[in-house]
């Protein structure tokens, strides 16, 4: 049978030839561990989240450690045509033939994903029909909230990798002949931020709201607390894998911060992750050159890459060295002309921006701390430093937003598209602004958590609207994202573990309308409900050390329209991660 694997293997072998990073141990006598990604290898070589998984587990010698990844153009045909089970990239031997399948999701529409994977495995996609490795999976989709795939997988693996990974492996290695049951008992008492949702119970009011999640069995956490690392900035992430074709294949990543200070209500990173660390220039400087040196591409990745002490003379450095730079994200206020000339060196013809809304307003209400002036400001920056081309991201669907803001997001856009013009013809170049429109999606541990989806027909009378009022723009493009996949987003962001029929529905290949129908889900209970200050949420099992009444009075303040100072780690307590833990929820 597996000599039928063969175009598969060698479609594999030609990946590997091509890239830098991989490790191939013996299996006899180890830990064999499958690590898998649930979206393709291009998606996945630049994973730092992967990156640092599989660099922490063969960094131990009685670990083995394998990547599988979700099969693409090129091997779906081949997974097809040859018959084989999901199979490591690494050696070609079916995942299922390994003691632990360990997944990384990062993003909630990955889900599905994860669940065929499993299928295709052999594994099966539901976790109380197996009888194979133990499925765990951690990522900061199943920090946020893990409940939605509670019965996809047998266990959860909340926290940072560099805290809960060393101790869960080796719990794992001395209580692995336990039986499943008892395996995952010891694992829920022992090991902090290991979560086994089948030793949980679930409670629903007559109507059908979840009430609680109480452990069914002496000695487990009421809830699960999530480790944070608190190491030095240099051990944070780094590539791992290179490899020419993907995006950022040839790319050295470097986080240089996690989490983010901003404290915009929105965002679930900027509050998951807290408190935020970030680093100095100097704690990269030696990876960041080394890279430089043979005139490679160095990426820096943080939520708020330009709040990084020394940040112009890293990229004045790299540049010097003959390196190209490359950042994850910018902020219009703390944009410089020493980082704009960087990234024009490095060849970038376009750089993004995220005003988020298009009122002062509605910024406000967001948290977003970022005035027009910044906008405007960081746009003639960038084009003098020869970026001709810029990127506006905004959120469309926001808590509070009316008529007005929507105006005032197309007058920025003109305004800004003109500016861009004006300012790129003197230079002997071609401007363009390409604007990029994102149905706003609350998510767990943010203070909009309770707050509704816009409904789908109002998001896309919206969008309507802006590209009617744009289209005969020249040097403006607009586009957007597919709405349906946004209140997918947003059903699997806030939704609980009976969302497991519609995970393995989409699995097989049903769109979402349809899979609604097939599981029996109303998307509406999900996305499109106000949630109650007092009910208990599904992701509330978890505990990140968030004060629910920081979160709550947060909520009350975007109400009013006010907005909040920006996290003060060490000096400010309002959150409760500085202290050590928040209150439940």
């Amino acid at each position: 049978m597996r000599r039928n694997w063969r175009p598969l293997l060698e479609h594999h072998r030609a990946l590997l030839a091509r890239e830098r990073g991989a490790v191939r141990k013996e299996p006899g006598g180890r830990l064999n561990l499958a690590l898998i990604y649930p979206n393709t290898y291009a998606v996945g070589l630049a994973n730092l989240g992967l990156a640092v998984v599989y660099r922490l587990c063969n960094q131990r010698g009685h670990v083995l450690c394998e990547r599988a990844f979700l099969p693409d153009r090129q091997s779906r045909p081949l997974y097809a045509k040859t018959g084989a089970p999901l199979l490591t990239l690494e050696s070609g031997r079916p995942v299922a033939d390994f003691d632990l399948v360990l997944a990384s999701i990062s993003f909630e529409n990955d889900a599905p994903n994860l669940a065929a994977m499993l299928d295709l495995a052999g594994l099966g996609m539901r976790a109380i029909d197996r009888a194979g490795p133990l499925v765990v999976t951690g990522g900061v989709a199943a920090m946020l909230n893990p409940e939605p795939l509670a019965e996809i997988v047998d266990g959860f693996l909340l926290g940072e990798a560099e805290v809960v990974l060393g101790p869960f492996l080796e719990a794992l290695d001395r209580h692995r002949d336990l039986p499943r049951a008892e395996l995952l008992y010891a694992l829920a008492r022992k090991v902090e931020g290991f979560y086994a949702p089948a030793l949980y119970e679930p409670r629903y009011s007559p109507t059908g709201i979840l009430t609680g999640i109480h452990p069914s069995r002496p000695g487990l956490p009421e809830r699960v607390r999530a480790p944070k690392y608190q190491g030095p900035a240099a051990g944070l992430a780094q590539s791992v894998f290179s490899a020419p074709g993907p995006e950022f294949g040839e790319m050295t990543l470097l986080e240089v911060g996690r989490g983010c200070g901003h404290a915009c209500r929105f965002c679930a990173a900027g509050h998951v992750y807290r408190p935020p660390r970030l680093g100095r220039a100097q704690d990269y400087r030696d990876a960041a050159l080394a890279a430089a040196a043979t005139g490679g591409r160095v990426g820096l990745v943080s939520a708020a890459v330009t709040d990084l002490p020394g940040l112009d003379g890293l990229a004045r450095e790299i540049t010097a060295a003959g390196g190209k730079l490359g950042v994850s994200s910018l902020r219009a206020d703390r944009l410089t002309p020493e980082l704009a000339r960087a990234l024009a060196t490095a060849g970038h013809h376009s750089v993004a921006l995220a005003p988020e809304a298009g009122s002062e307003r509605l910024r406000r209400i967001i948290n977003k701390h970022l005035t027009e002036e910044d906008l405007h400001r960081a746009a003639e920056t960038l084009i003098g430093a020869g970026v001709a081309n810029l990127r506006l991201y905004f959120m469309i669907g926001l808590p509070g937003e009316g008529d007005d803001d929507l105006e005032s997001l197309i007058a920025l856009a003109k305004s800004l598209r003109a500016q861009v013009v004006s300012a790129a013809r003197p230079l002997g170049r071609l401007g363009q602004l390409t604007v990029s429109l994102n149905a706003f999606i609350p998510k767990p541990w943010t203070p909009f958590q309770w707050e509704p989806m816009a409904p789908l027909a109002l998001i896309g009378q919206r969008l309507a609207r802006v590209q009617d009022a744009l289209k005969s723009t020249a040097n403006l493009k607009v586009i957007h994202d597919v709405p349906k996949y946004a209140q997918l987003q947003a059903v699997l962001a806030r939704g609980d573990r009976r969302l497991g029929h519609l995970i393995t529905t989409l699995a097989q290949g049903h769109n979402p309308p349809k899979a609604y129908g097939l599981a029996g889900v109303d998307p509406d209970f999900y996305a499109h409900r106000r949630l109650q200050p007092d009910q208990f949420l599904p992701w509330s099992i978890v505990d990140h050390g968030i004060d629910h009444d920081y979160l709550w009075q947060e909520a009350q303040r975007a109400a009013q329209g006010l907005a909040s100072p920006t996290c003060h780690p060490g000096r400010c307590t309002r959150c409760g991660a500085c202290e050590g833990g928040g209150e439940g929820e």
